[in-house]
């Protein structure tokens, strides 16, 4: 006959085990549903942040290239994604970096003649879950941060005005074949080297600025924060925003001339380098 103290141990034991399990679960539960999330936000957030600043060293990179005129090539690198949470195996991201050409139109005009200029750009794309997605921009000189449908300014392009003149150097990002676009979460160098560039010494008489753009509450950020510092005669109210299009009306400003200058910087996606 077996004994009634081991029959209600061994019931004891299960339901302990049972309990146990239980326990376990629901511990797995509520850190899956109230801590992961936020602890992956968190770090969504501060990869954001990394690719804040390594923007702004490629930002920095293609502003020296584009003053100094050398044909060096420079390496600027961005972190594309994140790995997953040890243990938990969760919080992979991916993103994706590309070199687009002819994103961005910008005209300088006078009484009597425009000049054109096609620009392209250098674009990190992210791919959160949980903190807001956000792309990364470098045209012609101006850092971008977007959230779609909104943009904002983080870095100024080389546009100056002062009581004498306006100085605006105009950046056109090319690329080569095959060497434009890279997705995934590792990180990758950009290359970007000078090409070639064109001054445009003393435009007399500019009677308009005007950019069209993807991005286009940044770029009237740029003219209207400049255009209201207290070192020019100018008003940020002679900047107007239509749509895609940014436009800087000097009519009624009086003689205004423009050093106009144009940088071509050839940028790849490593590894590798195409001539």
């Amino acid at each position: 006959m077996r004994n009634i103290n081991d029959s209600d141990e061994a019931v004891v034991g299960i339901v302990i085990t049972v309990l146990l399990i239980g326990l376990a679960l629901s511990i797995v539960v509520m850190v899956n549903t109230a801590f992961v999330p936020q602890w992956l936000e968190e770090i969504e957030a501060a990869h954001m942040e990394d690719v804040s600043g390594q923007f702004a060293q490629l930002k920095y990179a293609t502003d020296i290239q584009s003053t100094l005129k050398q044909r060096t090539a420079i390496s600027s690198s961005v972190t594309l994604g994140i790995n997953n949470l040890p243990i938990l195996s969760k919080g992979r991201t991916y993103g994706s970096l590309s070199i687009q050409e002819n994103e961005c139109s910008i005209t300088i005009e006078n009484e009597t003649d425009s000049w054109d200029f096609d620009v392209g750009n250098i674009k990190f794309s992210s791919g959160n879950s949980y903190f807001v997605r956000q792309d990364y921009i470098l045209e012609s000189g101006t850092l971008i941060v977007s959230q779609h449908p909104n943009s904002m300014m983080i870095g100024k392009p080389m546009f100056l005005a002062d009581y004498s003149k306006i100085t605006f150097t105009i950046i056109n990002t090319t690329t080569s074949v095959g060497k434009s676009f890279v997705s995934g979460q590792s990180t990758y160098p950009i290359h970007t080297e000078y090409i070639q560039s064109t001054t445009y010494a003393s435009i007399k008489n500019i009677t308009k600025i005007s950019v069209v753009t993807e991005y286009p509450t940044a770029w009237y950020a740029v003219f209207e924060n400049t255009l209201m510092q207290s070192t020019n005669p100018y008003s940020g109210d002679i900047v107007s925003l239509f749509g895609n299009t940014v436009e800087v009306d000097f009519s009624s400003e009086g003689a205004n001339t423009c050093d106009l200058k144009y940088v071509e910087i050839l940028a790849q996606i490593a590894p590798g380098w195409v001539e």
